[in-house]
């Protein structure tokens, strides 16, 4: 009668992976640790384009297969369809990539990821430090504390000038969180959010992790980089679930107008499937409008 072989199984998800082989370290007990590796570290960026051709084509998935005594086993951790299709981000690659020859000592220029280029301010890491030690350490409301959410309002109407009530309010880790679950809430299998172009580089990997289409609106400099709302219309069926517009544009810079936006506007309501989702980058410029 074959002996139990007990397997201790640690995966980390990678790029891509090879077949693990397994060593039994012996006839009658049998103990499997596998590991899999297949880092970016060694991403390069000499040839993007066969680089993102390479990336886009990895998928991971990977099957377990241990042999014992008592025959073969088979482990299956290959990963969904969904998250497949979900190709790398490109700022991610060249952000490590520029930290890489950083580090290497070579001088770099970065303009990957969109960050301060300034330490966090001493008055907020302070109160950060000083919040921590106070014990304020705990789970909070999944919309935000109470007195955040008012704390926002306040913000709104003494510099903004718009009013609104702390249930109105939601607090997120940041743009892609919120983002990314707007679009899940929205979407269904099969529908279209249709994305002005250039665009950030997450919004179409956003639909696809809906299970919607990605719709592609091309943008000329001739016009400031605006949507064009003839296009828009053109572009609209029956499938058509999200616009996502972004003002001050990232990555063009590009502000919409009022004018253009009311224009958008008019042809989103006479679809009434259609929805817009407007990211603002900046709280005295969103949208074109002197809030």
């Amino acid at each position: 009668m074959a002996s139990t072989a007990p397997h201790s199984l640690q995966a980390s998800s990678r790029i891509a992976s090879k077949d693990p082989q397994f060593k039994p370290s012996s006839d009658s007990q049998v103990s499997h640790s596998i590991s899999f590796s297949s880092q970016l570290s060694n991403f390069s960026l000499k040839s993007s384009q066969s680089t993102t051709r390479q990336l886009h084509s990895q998928r991971i998935s990977a099957a377990v297969k241990t042999e014992s005594n008592s025959g073969t086993t088979g482990v299956d951790i290959s990963l969904s369809p969904r998250v497949n299709s979900v190709k790398p981000s490109k700022t991610v690659a060249i952000t490590d990539q520029a930290t890489a020859l950083a580090q290497a000592g070579v001088p770099v220029i970065r303009l990957a990821a969109g960050e301060p280029d300034f330490d966090t301010p001493a008055a907020i890491a302070e109160a950060g430090i000083s919040a921590i030690q106070e014990g304020y350490t705990r789970y909070t409301p999944n919309v935000g504390t109470l007195e955040l959410c008012s704390a926002i309002c306040h913000k709104l109407e003494e510099e903004n000038g718009i009013s609104y009530t702390p249930d109105q309010i939601l607090v997120s880790n940041g743009a892609k969180q919120s983002i990314l679950q707007a679009v899940l809430a929205v979407c269904s299998p099969g529908d279209e959010v249709l994305i002005p172009a250039p665009y950030w580089v997450s919004y179409p990997e956003m639909a696809r992790l809906a299970d919607a289409n990605p719709v592609i609106l091309n943008t000329h400099i001739s016009e400031n980089f605006l949507l064009d709302p003839k296009l828009l219309e053109s572009k609209l069926s029956e499938k058509s679930r999200l616009l996502i517009l972004c003002s001050p544009s990232n990555p063009t810079g590009s502000v919409y107008p009022r004018e253009l936006l009311e224009e958008i506007a008019q042809i989103v309501a006479r679809h009434p499937r259609l929805l817009q989702f407007i990211r603002a980058l900046h709280p005295y410029s969103a949208c074109g409008i002197e809030l």
